[in-house]
């Protein structure tokens, strides 16, 4: 295994069954955490450089589990708002003796931060629109947990798929495996990344994108950007994309309904979020355990 989680394509299919399989080990029989001092001489720094609350919370959460010494990094009240580096920053906490380095950015500077600070362990939590690990690992454990396995599944991913690191590395985390197929759906003008791929199909009317789905993932839709970027009715959009009683009809009986939160009720309405077929807070429990299974390879390689 790669010294650094900073791609899933960093990970083989065996690492991936490896650590959901390992993640199982903190969560016991009763389905609480299990709480280890396995790090008490580790320090793991939580920078995240864009809001978050499931992702850095569950690090944070994970680390402690642990027993490792966690540092919140608040850019709010850092020198970054004196115009200092994210190279100089993360340098900064190396020389302070931080082992780990969780970090959130929208931009593209993890790989760079790696090759510069060699000494230091790098989890990616989140890059711009391109890469988010650990959420993949986490929806894949989810999905296996409901389903065995991801051989043999329909998956549909709906929403905004262009702005979506969670696509993205969900993506690359299941081509690993033998699905059935992989469904993208969503309004053109939020999916032109995904309408000629060779990894997926492209189907615009939800209704034939849900026949006889065993996952459904959907995305959260960002407001600000129908009123920037997109020339589009919100009405309208929940009229054909949002994900109903009524359209998941069109899905299996036992499909998974999944969501990396948060959830503002565009994409799903709150009878879909509330029903047998959700399993969008069990993801969020998840991400605790994937992520300590995460912190403790990484930390002791």
């Amino acid at each position: 295994m790669a010294k650094n989680l900073l791609s899933i394509n960093d990970l083989t299919k065996k690492d991936i069954l490896d650590l959901i399989a390992f993640s199982n080990n903190f969560i016991d029989e009763d389905g609480n955490f299990r709480k280890e001092d396995l790090f008490p001489d580790k320090i793991v720094a939580n920078v995240f450089c864009e809001p978050s609350t499931r992702t850095k919370m569950s690090f944070a959460v994970a680390a402690g589990n642990l027993g490792c010494n966690v540092l919140d990094f608040d850019v709010d009240t850092s020198s970054v708002q004196k115009g200092e580096s994210i190279f100089e920053t993360i340098d900064a906490l190396n020389l302070m003796g931080v082992d780990l380095c969780v970090l959130r950015h929208p931009e593209s500077v993890i790989r760079d931060l790696a090759e510069h600070l060699p000494k230091m362990v790098f989890i990616n939590a989140g890059e711009g629109s391109i890469s988010h690990p650990t959420q993949a690992l986490l929806d894949m454990k989810t999905i296996i947990d409901h389903k065995s396995d991801l051989d043999g599944l329909k998956i549909v991913i709906v929403g905004d798929l262009d702005h979506s690191r969670v696509t993205s590395s969900f993506v690359e985390g299941v081509s690993n495996f033998d699905i059935d197929s992989l469904v993208f759906c969503g309004h053109p003008e939020m999916c032109q990344k995904y309408q000629n791929t060779d990894f997926g199909i492209y189907e615009p009317d939800i209704d034939k994108a849900l026949k006889d789905a065993d996952v459904i993932m959907t995305l959260r839709i960002q407001y600000e950007r129908f009123e920037k970027d997109l020339n589009l009715d919100l009405d309208s959009y929940k009229s054909a994309y949002q994900l109903s009683s009524e359209k998941l009809g069109y899905a299996k009986g036992d499909a998974i309904i999944m969501h990396p939160g948060p959830v503002n009720y565009v994409e799903i309405t709150e009878s879909v979020y509330d029903s047998e077929n959700s399993v969008i807070r069990q993801q969020i429990a998840n991400g605790v355990a994937v992520r300590m299974a995460v912190l403790s390879r990484f930390l002791s390689s």
